[in-house]
């Protein structure tokens, strides 16, 4: 199973799912994982969210850092779990986590290449979001020329006064 949850700046420090792929059979609606260094922190996602680096555990089973979970995982057949952060800007805003069904699944090799697709899925998050932002930005800034059109048209009487640059509507004009 794999999964791509994203952090949350609430007073839990949540980390909220926003993907899922596999047999994930209600497993991520009963964990409750978080980004503080706390009990439900300290498993691969938390960790590597709060840390910026990617986490793993070899055995489920074993693991004291998993205890929290461990009941949930097992029940679905995840015997290991690595979690590596989407990072923007130096910092992690989210986690890509992969589940395994046997343990001691994730080797250097493989850590390696998905350390390749978590950067690759946090470029295009990164990607989306910036086209959004813009998307927003172009948006805002018509309707701001809008208002700006309606307060300069020779109907309306309009002063704009700006550091250094003063002008009167034609309207307005008209009065001096």
């Amino acid at each position: 199973m794999a999964w791509v949850g994203y952090r949350e700046f609430n007073p839990d420090k949540t980390v909220r799912p926003v993907a899922e792929a596999g047999y994930e059979h209600g497993y991520l609606e009963r964990v409750k994982i978080t980004w503080a260094d706390t009990e439900r922190g300290r498993g691969p996602v938390g960790t590597a969210i709060r840390t910026g680096a990617t986490s793993w555990n070899s055995d489920i089973l074993t693991d004291p850092n998993m205890a929290p979970w461990r009941a949930e995982a097992l029940k679905r057949g995840y015997a290991s779990c690595m979690a590596l952060p989407l990072m923007s800007q130096g910092e992690a805003f989210g986690a890509l986590a992969l589940y395994a069904e046997e343990s001691d699944a994730f080797t250097q090799s493989t850590i390696e290449q998905y350390t390749d697709l978590a950067n690759n899925l946090a470029y295009g998050v990164v990607a989306v979001r910036t086209r959004e932002e813009h998307k927003r930005a172009e948006e805002a800034l018509r309707a701001s020329e809008q208002r700006l059109q309606a307060c300069a048209s020779p109907d309306r009487t309009c002063i704009a006064i700006s550091a250094s640059v003063r002008w009167l509507s034609d309207a307005l004009a008209l009065l001096f």
